[in-house]
């Protein structure tokens, strides 16, 4: 028992290559309806995110920090973007798994009936 488990554990991936292998990053998908296109993009660094975000929409708007899952539509492109967890498949592509966030609820205020 005691040679099979050392078998399995020399057999192993280290810890530090798991660990390597699963980075934070981006999922950025936009649809663009003037063109009848799609893009699809898996970045790790927020410079690029705000590059893309730039060339899609000219304008002075900032992305700011993305928290949750974002989507932006101003009739022309449809623009989605949500934090993921990016990994190296072993043919050398880029995938992603979705982060568990937490469900957002909006308190509002009754407001009273207006009488006139």
């Amino acid at each position: 028992m005691l040679l099979i488990s050392m078998s399995l554990f020399s057999f192993r991936p280290s810890t530090e290559k798991a660990e390597s292998n699963f980075r934070p990053g981006f999922y950025i998908f936009v649809e663009d309806h003037t063109d009848r296109t799609f893009h699809k993009y898996i970045v790790e660094s927020k410079d690029s995110v705000d590059h893309i975000f730039e060339h899609f929409f000219q304008s002075e708007l900032d992305l700011g920090n993305v928290d949750h899952p974002i989507t932006i539509y101003n009739g022309k492109r449809n623009f989605y973007i949500a934090r993921v967890t990016v990994f190296e498949t072993p043919d050398g592509k880029k995938k992603f798994k979705n982060l568990k966030y937490s469900n957002v609820y909006v308190k509002r205020a009754k407001l009273k009936p207006v009488t006139l």
